[in-house]
């Protein structure tokens, strides 16, 4: 006969695997493009201490990220992506590439952020470059550099607007990895200026999310192949589960 101890025992290992099983969904925002202007961000940060903040590109930052996020930063950690705006000029390049959140850009990388595996692929295709199902003119950044004149070059690599430009080598690389999400600035074939080889991105790196920014659209693809797609819309704010945070 078994002991009611024994039954009790078992009874309270079960409820302990159950308990370390059962996951709660980080809280993390997704933050459409900004355009210069962060007081949004700072306000949805303090009102509702997510776990982390991705931003989907066009930052654009009219002074230092660092500061000027200073009160997100102290209560949450901050990731990004760029936007093809980002190289514009030669302030935002330096801020965003050469300052604090550096190492938070997740542009041809995946990254754990709040317990989940984030890929990111930033930038847009552009076709001097790469224009998928078009015509491919460059597979990686040191390709271009090997072949353009020296005088088409920004310190002595890539013109500074290619830095925003999608290579086939990162896409690839992407592609081999796994992700639980992936944030895009170019949008899913689901948006009518849309690429198809972003919806085949997510399909390969078996995500669960896609988030993208660049249209100033805020739209629900809803549930397609598994994966939910969502436009965050001009300084909009979307949780993970897709909820609006600032419209």
């Amino acid at each position: 006969m078994t002991s009611h101890l024994a039954k009790t025992s078992r009874k309270h290992r079960s409820h302990r695997r159950t308990r370390h099983v059962r996951k709660e969904t980080p809280k993390i925002f997704f933050c459409g493009d900004p355009h210069g202007k962060f007081e949004h961000i700072n306000w949805a940060v303090k009102r509702y201490r997510p776990d982390a903040v991705v931003i989907l590109g066009d930052l654009q930052p009219p002074g230092p990220i660092e500061e000027i996020l200073a009160p997100a930063l102290s209560l949450t950690q901050i990731w990004w992506i760029p936007g093809n705006h980002d190289s514009d000029c030669e302030e935002y390049y330096n801020r965003l590439w050469k300052g604090p959140l550096a190492s938070h850009n997740l542009h041809g990388k995946v990254a754990v952020v709040a317990g989940l595996r984030i890929a990111g692929l930033g930038g847009v295709f552009r076709g001097q470059i790469w224009m998928p199902d078009v015509s491919m003119n460059y597979r990686s950044a040191s390709d271009f550099v090997k072949r353009a004149p020296k005088n088409n070059l920004w310190n002595g690599g890539l013109p500074r607007r290619h830095r925003t430009s999608i290579f086939p080598s990162v896409y690839e690389g992407l592609m081999r990895q796994r992700a639980d999400i992936l944030v895009t600035h170019e949008a899913t074939a689901s948006h009518a200026k849309g690429f198809d080889a972003i919806d085949k991105l997510a399909k390969g790196l078996h995500v669960r999310w896609h988030f993208h920014g660049h249209q100033h659209e805020d739209h629900d693809y809803g549930l397609r192949d598994g994966i939910y797609g969502r436009a965050v819309g001009y300084r909009g704010i979307i949780d993970l589960n897709g909820n609006v945070i600032v419209p």
